[in-house]
């Protein structure tokens, strides 16, 4: 299975993340803290992400990588 990572770096931090939204597992959430969800990027729950892809189409600026 594929292994799906967001590089935060180069994330928009986006509260309306179109990733998050896509994905069929709710695998993609907001990393904990700050001033709104998102606001220091998102993370992937390994045990929910079934690998599909999805999420890398629709990320505009690439943030969401496999590998």
């Amino acid at each position: 299975m594929s292994t799906i990572r967001i590089e935060n770096s180069q994330c928009d931090r986006s509260p309306g993340c179109p990733s998050r939204r896509v994905c069929p597992q709710g695998a993609i959430v907001p990393v904990e803290g700050g001033s709104y969800p998102g606001s220091n990027g998102y993370t992937v729950i390994q045990d929910k992400c079934t690998g599909c892809g999805v999420c890398m189409r629709v990320c505009a600026g690439g943030a969401v990588q496999m590998g």
